[in-house]
C-alpha cells in the first residue's frame, strides 16, 4: 500500500496502546512520535567471497530504485552488491560475490574495501547500477541481468575507494567521490560511456575548499541544477560545510562554510550525509554533535541559510522520500544510541527517532510504498538479527501494533558503535 501525509500524522495512538500492553515508560519516547516502525527483517545469504564467518557484518551505501522496486546495498562482507525487493521483503539477487572476486570485499582498512558507493541511474536507452570499489575503480552494470559494461579507473591504488555518488539527469553526469584519497577528489563521469569528463581535487586550490578530512555524500539539486558535496572539515579545523559544484565544468560555485552561520554557533557538524529535499533545500547529516542541518543554498542572494535540527545527530547516510516529504537519517552515532531519525521536509521540523542496532549507518527509502531499508550489522548486541540483516521500517497497518511494539522493544537500549569513517 502507499501511505500519504506521514509527516503530518503522528502516532499519538501508540502511547496509550503501549501502556495498555504493559510496556515500560522507557519505550514511550520512541513510540510517541513517528508512525514508522520496524516491520520486517530480511536475511542476507553468504556468498563464496564472504570473509565474516558467513555473516553480514560490514557494508556501505544503500540505494533504492523505484522503477524496479529494488534496494541495492554495498556489502563488503560478501564482496557484492546485494539486491532486495520492496514487494516481497526478500533478497532477490547479488552482483559479485563469486569467483573470481569482482569487488575488494572487507580488507584490513575501510579505505581499500569495497563495494562502497552504490547508485542507480536511468539514462536514455539504459538502466544502470554503479558501484565504487576499494581499488579506485567505478563499475557499471546493466539492469536487468547485471552484465558489467564499465570499469572506470578514477585514480591509482593509492587513491583508495570510490565512495558515494550522485547523478545529474540533465547532463547525464555521475559525480563520484574518492573520499579517502589524499587530497580527496571527485570524478565527473558520463553515465552512457563511462568516460571521465572532469576531476576536481579538494585541496584549497582553484576555488575548492581545503578538505582536510575527506569529502562525503554528494547530492544533485534539481532546483539549482548543480551538485553539492559534504565536506567534513575545511582548512584543518571547524565544523565543515558544503561545496556546490558545476556538473559540466567541475567549477566550485559556492562554499557554504558552517563556521560563518548563526554567529559561529555551529562548532561540531562534520558533514557526512547529504540529500536534496523539497524546494531545493538540502539536509545535511552531521557526523558530529551539532545536530542535523537544513541548508537552503538559494536564500540570502545565494549565500544560503541554515536551520539546525538538534534532536538527531551523529548521522552518516541520509535519504529523502519526495512522496511524503520525509527525510530519514541513519544516525549511528546519535548520543544515547543509534537511531533512525525522521524530519518533516515541509516544515523542517523533527518528527522522531526510532532506536536501531549498533553500526547502522546506511539507509534508503522506497518513494512508492514509503518503506525504509536499513542494513543491520552482525553484532552480539544486535538481538534483532545477530548475524546481520536488512531492517524494513514502514507505517503500521491494521492489526500490526503488537508485533510492531515487540520489534521496537527488542531494539531499545543499543549503544553506540563507532565514528562515521567506514
Amino acid at each position: 500500500m502507499k501511505w500519504k501525509g506521514l509527516s503530518m500524522r503522528l502516532s499519538y495512538l501508540l502511547g496509550p496502546a503501549a501502556l495498555s500492553l504493559g510496556l515500560g515508560a522507557g519505550l514511550l519516547p520512541a513510540l510517541a512520535t513517528p508512525e514508522y516502525s520496524l516491520r520486517a527483517l530480511i536475511p542476507v545469504t553468504a556468498s563464496v567471497d564472504n570473509t565474516a564467518g558467513g555473516t553480514f557484518k560490514t557494508f556501505d551505501i544503500s540505494y533504492f530504485d523505484p522503477l524496479t522496486s529494488l534496494d541495492y546495498v554495498g556489502d563488503r562482507s560478501n564482496a557484492s552488491v546485494d539486491v532486495f525487493s520492496a514487494l516481497t521483503n526478500t533478497m532477490v539477487g547479488r552482483i559479485g560475490g563469486g569467483a573470481p572476486p569482482l569487488f575488494s570485499g572487507q580488507t584490513s582498512s575501510f579505505n581499500t574495501s569495497g563495494p562502497d558507493g552504490v547508485l542507480v541511474v536511468n539514462v536514455p536507452g539504459q538502466h544502470q547500477v554503479w558501484a565504487g570499489n576499494g581499488d579506485s575503480t567505478l563499475k557499471g552494470f546493466s539492469i536487468p541481468g547485471y552484465s558489467q559494461f564499465a570499469n572506470v579507473v578514477t585514480g591509482p591504488l593509492a587513491a583508495n575507494r570510490v565512495d558515494e555518488m550522485a547523478y545529474d539527469p540533465l547532463t547525464n553526469t555521475i559525480m563520484a567521490a574518492n573520499n579517502a584519497a589524499t587530497p580527496p577528489f571527485a570524478s565527473l563521469v558520463n553515465a552512457s560511456t563511462g568516460t571521465i569528463v572532469k576531476q576536481v581535487t579538494f585541496d584549497g586550490t582553484s576555488g575548492t575548499p581545503n578538505a582536510t578530512n575527506g569529502i562525503e555524500q554528494p547530492a544533485y539539486d534539481s532546483a539549482t541544477h548543480t551538485f553539492f558535496v559534504s565536506v567534513p572539515q575545511i582548512g584543518g579545523s571547524g565544523p565543515g560545510g558544503v561545496a556546490e559544484v558545476d556538473p559540466t565544468t567541475g567549477a566550485i560555485l559556492h562554499i557554504y562554510d558552517f563556521s560563518t552561520f548563526l554567529g559561529g554557533s555551529i562548532t561540531a557538524c562534520s558533514p557526512a550525509g547529504l540529500v536534496a529535499g523539497t524546494g531545493g533545500q538540502l539536509l545535511v547529516g552531521c557526523g558530529g554533535s551539532t545536530g542535523s542541518i537544513i541548508l537552503n543554498p538559494t536564500a540570502n542572494g545565494g549565500n544560503g541559510s541554515v536551520k539546525v535540527i538538534s534532536q538527531v545527530t551523529g548521522s552518516d547516510e541520509v535519504t529523502f522520500d519526495p512522496t511524503n516529504n520525509l527525510y530519514f537519517l541513519a544516525a549511528s552515532n546519535n548520543p544515547g544510541g543509534p537511531v533512525l531519525g525522521i524530519i518533516n521536509g515541509l516544515t523542517d521540523t523533527w518528527i522522531g527517532n526510532i532506536p536501531t542496532t549498533p553500526g547502522d549507518h546506511s539507509i534508503s527509502v522506497d518513494p512508492i510504498t514509503g518503506k525504509v531499508f536499513m542494513p543491520f550489522a552482525a553484532n552480539p548486541l544486535n538481538t534483532a538479527c545477530v548475524n546481520g540483516c536488512i531492517g524494513v521500517f514502514a507505517a503500521p497497518e491494521p492489526g500490526s501494533l503488537p508485533l510492531m511494539l515487540s520489534a521496537l522493544a527488542a531494539l531499545v537500549g543499543f549503544g553506540l558503535l563507532r565514528d562515521r569513517r567506514i
